[in-house]
């Protein structure tokens, strides 16, 4: 069969729908890929993560070589001239066409496009975004990107898979067809390539994992010339080679080290190319170990008192405090991801905080221990946790580009800088602050080794003691210290009552079996 070229394509995603969409009733859908191709297993990027995924599906590139993750996308404009979008390779071949992305979470045209391209840039709710994709679309675009996130939102909320989650994508779908038809009426769609694709699904309430609900999603692809047919393999990364093909643009040459974009069998009757299958994904099923129950034979509880535990959150599907003591509120959104040192963990700054009004600390001694995971891209200190009464505040930041930990008296301050260079890398780190107000000493911890001791001042030990919890922002809810947008993941926030010593430190070793 002769190669057909679209002038136009269209590529929709659905952020976090995964492959639910299965058990939604979606008239759309079924009506654009009622003669297309298309695949209910189609494979997410590990990790299952929305920058990973839509960074590999604009660049050809597994995640492992773009490097791009949610927090990069959000600091920094995308400038990595070895490895363009495919948005650039359409300029170069199209140099008067009109291309534009329009997507509802911004750091996709923050930092997966390039800004020196012409490409028009819409960012907006899905609801609004769905009107100025219809304006686009009377543009006659040769490319249109378009990332819906109501789905991956509806999915942190309620959960993957429920009723919440299958009700948004049923809103989405609809979303899908009044662009169909905008095509359509544009007198386009006899020339154009319309594909919808999912970036990954999710477990419980996150993702980030490769467990079945994560990592097999939609794609489906409808146009002139496509036969109603499965496509056979494919994976998220594809749609870059996908469209490229669709347009006419010669590929780049393929390299696992580079664009390894393909065009899946099955989708094009006039391709018959081979598909190099990639190596099985080294994936895990609800993170590296399950948290133990609390109260049960490996538990916290078997290795300290409850009395020695203010609050425990272990950021497994939801924001509870284990010992009891708390109740947290949340504001934003505060998601969960399966890629932890114990099943899962909690993603916060930019998306999302929690807090408790209930004073923490009072006088006695206490010990703050999380395990932490951000990358360089941060700049400033990213506020991990914090809290404020009156004029004494006590802040713990973790800054991602120095790997510094600062603890900060706020006006009454006895700030200093503990750097551990290269924990900062995109790696799991565990840090623990160890305060103990009598001795007017404080000693900080990276994965379970002592770093430095400090004395504290006067001015520290006898600040007010009203301190409550505040985690993923300060209480003023800055961002960050430089009041730029972060992102960082936590996990097994443990406050104990005490200052915990040497033997205390080699207890929670074991406990984490380290």
């Amino acid at each position: 069969m002769e190669r057909k070229i679209y002038d136009h394509v269209a590529v929709l995603g659905v952020d976090g729908m995964g492959n639910f969409n299965r058990e939604a009733k979606t008239p759309n859908l079924d009506r654009i890929f009622e003669n297309g191709a298309t695949t209910f297993s189609a494979l997410s990027m590990n990790p299952t993560i929305s920058a990973e995924n839509w960074g590999a599906m604009l660049l050809g590139a597994v995640p492992l070589v773009h490097g791009l993750t949610n927090t990069s996308v959000s600091q920094e404009e995308y400038t990595n001239t070895d490895l363009p979008s495919i948005f650039t390779l359409i300029r170069r071949r199209f140099p008067d066409a009109y291309l534009a992305s329009c997507c509802n979470w911004d750091p996709i045209n923050f930092g997966i496009i390039e800004h020196d391209v012409g490409v028009e840039m819409f960012t907006a709710d899905d609801e609004a975004l769905t009107e100025t994709i219809i304006d686009c679309v009377k543009k006659k675009p040769k490319f249109l990107f378009v990332q819906f996130d109501g789905c991956d939102g509806a999915g942190h909320h309620f959960g993957y898979g429920t009723e919440g989650h299958i009700r948004q994508i049923e809103t989405t779908d609809g979303y899908i067809g009044r662009v169909f038809d905008a095509y359509e009426e544009a007198g386009i769609l006899e020339k154009t390539l319309f594909v919808v694709t999912a970036d990954h699904g999710g477990f419980g309430h996150g993702h980030g994992g490769y467990t079945d609900g994560e990592k097999y999603v939609f794609l489906g692809a409808s146009g002139k010339g496509i036969e109603k047919s499965e496509i056979a393999f494919a994976r998220t990364i594809d749609i870059a080679a996908i469209v490229l093909f669709s347009l006419g643009v010669e590929l780049p040459r393929f390299d696992f080290d580079g664009f390894s974009s393909q065009i899946p069998n099955g989708l094009f009757p006039w391709y018959s190319g081979e598909y190099i299958l990639p190596e099985e994904a080294e994936g895990f099923e609800h993170g590296h170990s399950e948290t133990p129950n609390p109260n049960g034979e490996n538990g916290l509880f078997a290795y300290f008192k409850k009395e020695e535990i203010k609050t425990a959150v272990f950021f497994d599907d939801k924001i509870v405090d284990s010992a009891g003591n708390f109740d947290f509120r949340e504001e934003g959104s505060v998601k969960f991801y399966w890629d932890a040192p114990l099943s899962a963990c909690g993603e916060l700054g930019e998306t999302g905080f929690f807090f408790s009004e209930k004073p923490l600390l009072g006088r006695d001694p206490y010990t703050i221990s999380l395990f932490m995971k951000t990358d360089q891209s941060i700049q400033g200190g990213a506020y991990v946790l914090g809290g404020k009464t009156g004029d004494y505040s006590l802040e713990l930041y973790l800054n991602g580009f120095n790997a510094d930990v600062i603890l900060n008296g706020g006006g009454r301050s006895d700030g200093f800088m503990v750097p551990f260079e290269g924990k900062a890398d995109g790696s799991w780190v565990h840090y623990l602050i160890s305060v103990d107000l009598e001795k007017a000493e404080i000693g900080i911890y990276t994965d379970f080794t002592l770093r430095r001791k400090r004395k504290l001042t006067d001015k520290v030990v006898d600040a007010r003691d009203d301190f409550s919890l505040f985690v993923g922002t300060g209480p003023a809810r800055k961002r960050n210290i430089s009041d730029r947008p972060c992102i960082f993941r936590i996990d097994d926030l443990i406050v104990f009552s005490k200052a915990l010593d040497e033997s205390d430190v080699e207890k929670l070793k074991e406990y984490y079996g380290v």
